[in-house]
């Protein structure tokens, strides 16, 4: 089951400290984690579950509570598109409005520094 961790701090987290969080709840098959936000992939549902609950508001830093939630599937008829060689400069909306011009954009996220998948 795939869980949707927000409220991270990239920079300063890494995938094997999540997935030592996660892991008192089932096995975990892989974290990645983003700017602000990672994905756990936990093997069991039931444990999956489990960790929702229970780490749901848990403050992995001071005054940073979790939010832990099932993972929501992307809506139909969509398509994530990966845009490379972004300038450190640009934000998520000027990048929205970008590719606006175009059609409807359901989400936009400039992933800045290092991410890492474990």
């Amino acid at each position: 089951m795939k869980i949707f961790v927000g409220n991270v701090d990239g920079a300063d987290t890494t995938p094997e400290e999540l997935a030592a969080l996660f892991a008192p709840y089932g096995t975990v098959m892989s974290c990645a984690v983003m700017k602000q936000f990672a994905f756990v992939h936990m093997r069991e549902n039931a444990g999956a579950l489990r960790a929702i609950e229970a780490l749901h508001g848990h403050e992995l830093r001071p005054g940073r509570a979790l939010v832990v939630e099932m993972s929501r599937p992307r809506p139909l008829n969509t398509w994530k598109i990966f845009v490379g060689n972004v300038s450190a400069a640009c934000t998520s909306q000027e990048l929205r409005s970008l590719f606006e011009r175009r059609g409807r954009v359901i989400e936009c996220d400039v992933v800045k520094g290092n991410w890492r998948w474990s």
